[in-house]
């Protein structure tokens, strides 16, 4: 078929008035058309065939010929059209030869007249509609000598019927063909509007995800040299300025290096302290390798089974149906029940945990608790400078909230609450 196509753009493209090029005639169902044309043909041979068989007048040598050659003929132009149309040349050293071969057999009976109705349909297969046009009224005014130069005696009702029907045949023949040759006009022309839609749709797709990882990279690069690079050089800084102490300690054989390195450790266990919060905030602003790959249902299953493999903690994961999320929200639930796993493991010593995601009352609620030994309020504020912080600040964003509930040796229940209006995915 691609060289079919490839033959048909060559021979056949046209410009419409909207620009767009206009397949052929057959172009869409070529082959069902092929089979239509092979079918008619070979009814003429064989009906022209046993015309001549009947015929009391000997048959000539040259006939037998002649029929091979329709045979072989119309067999090359099925099997080998999509060779033909890639070819100009090829068509016009083809259709000529077929009309050649069909007026032949023309001298031997009559019953071949059927070709020619075959040979104006192959005109429409293989060659421009305009060009076919012209054909067929050659083929209709070739027909009207002939009757004209068979006709013996004076003009009559009977032969001037003969000459307006082969006319009406033509008109008729044209009439249809200029109907399929519209209709598959507008259907190429509205396919080729589509396609180059979908190629265009496809395009600005691709550009906007484009745009989207490169903002994003830019956004990444400009938080991290405003915030990591800048607290780092600053922990350098005050590290260098205790060396420095440390050997003019040393060479000054004096005692008081560690009340001057003081300032500067406290203010590089500052600086760590925060850069560890953005490293912790950058993370979180990315979108996790596992909701990449599957669901958020399915990677929370996934994240709490190894968890619990891991950590030898018998870990449950429960997750009712709820409607499609947005991307933020997907990533908030599965950071938090890292967040929270994360610090049952450090924490708790606990034997059973259990991770559940559900919706009740317009809230996408998801807990984690487990039966560890629990913390007092204070602890509870010491614990969630970094992590329990972090997550109210991302829920918060969506007018959620994140309560903690914990009780010394029974445990402890972390619960995220956001609003599914808020966080319902919209298409």
């Amino acid at each position: 078929m691609r060289g079919e196509r490839a033959g048909v753009i060559i021979l056949y493209e046209m410009t419409s008035p909207v620009g767009t090029a206009v397949e052929p005639l057959f172009a869409h169902n070529v082959r069902l058309w092929l089979r239509v044309w092979a079918a008619v043909q070979s009814v003429g041979v064989i009906v022209g065939c046993a015309i001549m068989l009947t015929d009391k007048a000997p048959i000539p040598p040259s006939a037998f010929g002649v029929v091979a050659l329709l045979v072989l003929y119309h067999a090359v132009g099925f099997w080998a059209h999509a060779w033909i149309l890639a070819r100009p040349w090829a068509i016009l050293i083809y259709v000529p030869l077929g009309w050649f071969l069909v007026l032949a057999s023309l001298r031997y009976a009559s019953g071949f007249v059927l070709l020619v109705f075959g040979a104006i349909l192959q005109g429409f297969i293989f060659l421009p509609f305009a060009a076919a046009i012209v054909t067929l009224g050659l083929v209709i005014a070739l027909l009207v000598a002939l009757i004209v130069s068979q006709n013996r005696t004076a003009w009559n009702s009977l032969f001037a019927a003969r000459i307006l029907s082969v006319v009406a045949m033509g008109v008729m023949i044209g009439t249809i063909m200029l109907y399929i040759h519209r209709v598959n006009r507008d259907a190429a022309i509205r396919a080729r509007l589509l396609r180059q839609l979908d190629d265009a749709q496809r395009d600005l797709a691709d550009r906007a995800r484009e745009a989207g990882v490169q903002e994003e990279r830019q956004r990444l690069a400009r938080d991290i040299h405003d915030t990591l690079a800048q607290g780092f050089t600053s922990v350098i800084k005050h590290l260098e300025a205790v060396e420095l102490d440390f050997a003019a300690a040393e060479a000054s054989k004096t005692r008081d290096v560690m009340q001057n390195a003081r300032p500067h450790l406290a203010h590089a266990t500052n600086v760590s302290r925060e850069s560890l919060e953005e490293i912790r905030r950058l993370v979180w602003a990315l979108r996790p390798q596992q909701l990449s790959e599957a669901t958020l249902g399915s990677a929370l299953q996934r994240i709490v089974a190894q968890w619990g493999e891991a950590n030898g903690v018998s870990a449950s994961c429960e997750v009712a149906s709820m409607p499609p999320l947005q991307p933020d929200a997907d990533v908030i639930f599965l950071r938090a029940t890292q967040e929270a796993l994360s610090n049952v493991a450090k924490h708790a010593a606990a034997t059973t945990v259990s991770v559940t995601l559900h919706a009740v009352d317009g809230l996408a609620l998801l807990s984690i608790d487990d039966d560890g030994r629990g913390f007092a309020d204070s602890d509870t504020q010491r614990e969630g400078k970094f992590g329990l912080t972090g997550m109210r600040e991302r829920v918060r964003r969506f007018g959620g909230h994140v309560l903690v509930e914990s009780t010394v040796g029974e445990g402890t229940s972390v619960t995220v609450a956001m609003p599914l209006a808020a966080i319902t995915f919209v298409a």
